[in-house]
């Protein structure tokens, strides 16, 4: 017996046919359509998250800028023997070193800032918190500063912001908003920074002693 014989193949192998391609074909292709949506999910996460990342640093140094602003404000306040004349109604009303005296300035973001409504939405805010405060004796805001935070001459370098800072007196009882009477006003700093990041705080200062501010509350409000 021949070994041909023995080790002949029982059946013969034939070529893939046409159908049998076109499954192939079909499976590669909806294998790649799975690929291709991992991917587009793997990137669209990464995107996403580089934007929320993006979102809370902006944010972060927007608060920055706005804490300078207030810095800036108590600066020019401690050297004030009465804070009285800052809280009288503009155009008299003793006003910061910092102040460009711009009624619709630019903001980070390209868009422009309207003085008067935002002070006028910082009107309505607090008169809206003020709920148990005699309306003779309710806070009433004045712009005291305003300008760019890099024209500040200690401002480190960073991304570009707005700031605006208004005064209030604190609601002591004596009935006049234009007067202080006793040595402790309302301060709000406010940051408009790039993306059209906004962050504010509040905050109630004290004259401890002539030339020397004391902050009695400070709070984020944004």
């Amino acid at each position: 017996m021949c070994l041909r014989a023995i080790f002949r193949p029982s059946a013969e192998i034939l070529p893939a046919g046409p159908g049998q391609r076109g499954a192939a074909l079909l499976l590669a292709l909806l294998m790649t359509l799975v690929l291709a949506a991992i991917g587009a999910g793997l990137i669209a996460v990464t995107v996403t998250d580089t934007l929320i990342s993006g979102a809370h640093r902006t944010g972060y140094e927007t608060m920055y800028a706005a804490e300078a602003a207030l810095e800036r404000a108590i600066h020019d306040l401690a050297p004030l023997a009465d804070w009285s004349p800052v809280l009288v109604p503009a155009p008299g009303n003793l006003v910061s070193t910092f102040i460009d005296g711009q009624a619709a300035p630019g903001a980070p973001d390209g868009s422009q800032l309207d003085i008067a409504a935002l002070t006028a939405e910082r009107q309505r805010t607090s008169d809206a918190r003020e709920t148990f405060v005699q309306a003779t004796d309710l806070p009433r805001w004045q712009l005291y500063a305003q300008g760019p935070l890099g024209t500040l001459p200690a401002a480190a370098p960073g991304p570009p912001a707005y700031l605006l800072v208004w005064v209030a007196d604190d609601a002591e009882g004596d009935g006049d908003p234009t007067r202080d009477s006793n040595g402790q006003i309302l301060v709000y700093a406010e940051a408009h920074g790039t993306g059209g990041a906004r962050r504010a705080l509040e905050a109630t200062v004290r004259r401890a002693r002539p030339g020397v501010v004391e902050v009695l509350t400070r709070r984020a409000v944004r």
